[in-house]
């Protein structure tokens, strides 16, 4: 059986991880244009320094790596669960490829 992903994702024991992204706003307004001009700049070391040293203030309106693997596990482990909830599986009678689980329902062709 297919072992679900928890190092990011708490799904299914725990709800999907909802995440509140912000379009920027004045709040973040100047200090976005500031690591853009540090980056238009190829000041990228300073740049990097500033989104560190304001991670709290800039975290509502940013999409980092953990954000992706988060959304990653969260999909694959629903992809788990939908799969051994139930699954009905059609498939013809010389369909050769098909991926089933123990317990899926199987409705096959003449």
């Amino acid at each position: 059986m297919t072992q679900y992903e928890h190092e990011f994702s708490s799904f299914p024991s725990q709800k999907i991880t909802r995440h509140h992204f912000r379009d920027v706003d004045e709040t973040a307004a100047g200090l976005v244009n500031q690591i853009n001009q540090l980056r238009s700049q190829g000041l990228y070391s300073q740049a990097a320094a500033l989104i560190e040293s304001n991670k709290t203030i800039l975290s509502p309106y940013t999409i980092d790596a953990v954000t992706f693997r988060t959304w990653e596990e969260e999909i694959y482990n629903t992809q788990i669960y939908a799969r051994q909830a139930r699954q009905s599986i059609y498939f013809e009678a010389n369909e050769d490829d098909f991926d089933c689980l123990a317990g899926d329902v199987w409705l096959g062709g003449s």
